[in-house]
């Protein structure tokens, strides 16, 4: 009966053992945190399902607390011990009450898989029985990455709001809320006064839109955001420049709960930018606008009128025999003249007229005219161009010395023709400055039609120059040069051209635009070409005979003109002692240095160098001493007047004098007469005469049957 008693005793006990901790099993599967009871051990016995999907990709043994579970930092490089810390919680340094608060520590966990890592905090609690032995240790372990990320939001939101911009916030109604102190500074306001103001009446008070209040507002309301650049206003004589940008915090219905406002200081970049406008579109010298800022009004202008079918002037005005002043006194007061005419035009035009200086000597004046008639318009600008010449036409004091000044003046009435451009007009009041200087009186000319034939006629050579074929177009042509007694010693090679349509062009005509827009270039590779070929084949009859071949100054100075020169003497096999290159002097002085590198290395190749039109350009003769070159030429013009003109006759006996000194062969060009080859053979019997006398230029095939053939076959 006892033994029954007992039994039974002992199974409701079993059973209530079994209830209590099922139920505390069901209570730690309750939380939503992860639960871990460890034995006094610290061996797991009770692990919930929050802890279990925390801990999958890690063992959920015996050993999980050997596993390197936990880091002490966020980058996951340095290992949380948590056996010995848990082993800290069972062997406090203190006595322990069962009252204690749990110790905790933040620690991350990385997923093996994704290498994340995610923030948690650990609460560990040692369990006590009433004697004093350890029963159990409770570890909970939160998750708190939302915490983690709020307190990194608001870190983010402290560094934004901590910045150089303005910032503030406002509530619902749009008072200032949260003015930073950098808003505060920019303004000029305290905190108290701000949270008394609105955003709109912190507009209406320092701000000066491009647009309005309400424009903004409406914007807002549209797109939830707005950006511009206003005037901010802190004092009535201060200004700054700035970037004003409103954000508008809503909730899903629409409510409206906050406005946030930064405002971003940009008074440094928009000086930056005035100064660059300064510097694209005025003048550094007289601050008139320049040329690009004078051709977009100009641009403008004339599309105004003739929308409006209205007329007005353009004025090309040009400062005669300033290069004289220049000269003459320096360029400090050459500038100061400029000043003082920039000064003078301001002066005496309209504030809304345009005055742009657009060339050294040259300004330009685009006047607001709104004249109905051509007619009308050509008397206001008559009028107009007296008064200027008389303002200008004057004395000016410059730095204790008085200048003489005398001004030409370029007019165009526009719309001219329907389709000019700004830039055609520009070129209009330019000829017809240019025509102005060429007057002896009143310097005042308007433009007319006959001024641009020679402009259009130079831009049809431009375009036949830069399309022409050269091997259909081009041909070289030959003048002997003969010794004494009438014996072909060489040649010079001439340049003709033979356009389809426009029939004989003269070399005076194209070379100089072919110069300017390098297109001589292309001419000068094929003539040496050319050249080199003929005097090769010409070296067969006479080994002796000399091809002289005209430089241009532009293909001279090209960084790979010796290259291009070495190239076309192997490409044709020519004997470089049978050429000469012929430059003029303006070549050799305009560079000396360089041209004395170029010519030496010309002279090792084994090319003969001369200087063509000797006496003409420069009167200097110092860099005959530094230069090795082989051959003079003397210009026909000192040939022409031989032997009647006995200034002439003193000029050509000194250069032969010259030449003699320097043991240089001369070149006389073009003799006509049997008196002036007289003269010559007088002077020397080692002189070449190149000249009508002796033949005019002519193709290879005549050349070699007249001059090479024939003295083959005598």
């Amino acid at each position: 009966m006892n033994s029954a008693r007992l039994h039974s005793q002992l199974e409701a006990s079993v059973t209530q053992l079994r209830e209590e901790k099922e139920s505390k099993l069901e209570i730690i599967c309750a939380f939503h945190e992860a639960v871990i009871v460890f034995k006094p051990d610290l061996t797991p016995q009770i692990i919930n399902q929050q802890a279990k999907e925390l801990l999958k990709h890690y063992p959920q043994d015996s050993d999980l607390i050997e596993q390197p579970l936990f880091f002490r930092n966020k980058k996951a490089t340095i290992k949380f011990d948590l056996k010995q810390w848990l082993n800290d919680q069972i062997t406090p340094s203190i006595p322990v009450t069962p009252a204690s608060d749990p110790q905790e520590y933040l620690v991350w966990i990385r997923d093996p898989m994704t290498l994340k890592t995610t923030p948690l905090q650990l609460s560990a609690k040692a369990l006590w029985t009433e004697k004093g032995l350890l029963k159990n240790v409770l570890l909970v372990i939160y998750d708190r990455s939302i915490h983690a990320q709020a307190d990194e939001h608001k870190r983010l939101m402290e560094a934004a709001f901590n910045s150089y911009d303005g910032q503030f916030i406002t509530n619902e109604k749009g008072y200032i809320t949260h003015p930073n102190a950098a808003f505060c500074a920019l303004t000029g306001l305290e905190v108290e006064r701000l949270k008394s103001m609105t955003l709109t009446s912190w507009l209406d008070q320092q701000v000066t839109l491009k647009t309005t209040t309400n424009e903004v507002l409406q914007t807002l309301l549209q797109t939830r955001h707005w950006s511009g650049e206003v005037e901010l206003h802190p004092m009535p004589n201060t200004t700054f420049y700035a970037v004003l940008s409103i954000s508008m915090l809503a909730d899903e219905h629409f409510n409206i709960e906050h406005y946030v406002v930064t405002i971003q200081n940009i008074t440094d970049i928009h000086e930056a930018q005035l100064a660059i406008e300064q510097m694209a579109y005025y003048d550094d010298l007289t601050g008139l606008a320049n040329r690009r800022l004078a051709f977009e009004h100009l641009d403008l202008a004339l599309k105004h009128h003739k929308r409006h079918r209205t007329y007005a002037a353009l004025f090309f005005i040009n400062l005669d025999r300033f290069k004289s002043i220049n000269d003459a006194f320096g360029r400090s007061t050459g500038d100061a003249l400029l000043k003082q005419v920039a000064g003078t035009l301001k002066q005496m035009l309209r504030a809304e007229d345009t005055v742009a200086r657009v060339g050294g000597d040259e300004f330009l004046i685009l006047t607001q005219d709104k004249a109905t008639s051509h007619n009308q318009a050509t008397q206001n600008a008559y009028h107009l161009a007296n008064k200027i010449s008389k303002h200008l036409n004057r004395n000016f004091h410059i730095h204790e010395t008085t200048l003489s000044n005398r001004v030409c003046i370029g007019i165009t009435i526009f719309p001219f023709q329907e389709n000019d451009t700004a830039e055609d007009l520009m070129m209009y009041a330019d000829l017809a400055m240019s025509a102005a200087k060429r007057r002896s009186n009143q310097k005042i000319y308007f433009y007319e039609p006959s001024l641009s034939e020679v402009v259009i006629e130079r831009r049809t050579l431009e375009h036949a120059l830069t399309t022409a074929d050269l091997d259909q177009e081009f041909h070289l042509y030959y003048q002997p040069q003969v010794g004494y007694p009438n014996h072909t010693i060489g040649a010079e090679t001439l340049l003709r051209w033979h356009h389809p349509e426009l029939g004989f062009i003269p070399p005076d005509k194209f070379i100089p635009i072919a110069e300017e827009g390098r297109q001589i270039l292309r001419l000068g590779h094929w003539t040496l070409q050319k050249a080199f070929a003929q005097a090769k084949q010409w070296a067969a009859i006479n080994p002796q005979f000399n091809l002289s071949i005209n430089i241009s100054p532009i293909q001279f100075y090209e960084a790979d003109f010796i290259q291009q020169t070495l190239q076309i003497m192997r490409d044709t096999g020519v004997n470089p002692r049978n050429i000469t290159l012929e430059l003029t002097e303006g070549v050799l002085i305009s560079d000396i240095q360089y041209a004395l590198k170029t010519i030496e290395k010309l002279s090792r190749l084994g090319f003969r160098t001369s200087i063509d039109d000797f006496g003409t350009g420069y009167s200097s003769l110092s860099y005959l001493q530094k230069l090795p070159i082989h051959e003079l030429k003397i210009d026909k013009s000192f040939i022409a007047n031989v032997p009647q003109s006995s200034d002439d006759i003193a000029i050509v006996e000194s250069i032969i004098s010259l030449a003699r000194t320097k043991g240089l062969l001369i070149v006389a060009e073009g003799v006509e007469k049997q008196e002036q080859a007289d003269f010559l053979h007088r002077q020397s019997t080692d002189i070449l005469i190149q000249g009508y006398l002796f033949g005019q230029p002519c193709s290879a095939e005549q050349f070699e049957e007249q001059h090479l053939r024939s003295k083959e076959t005598a």
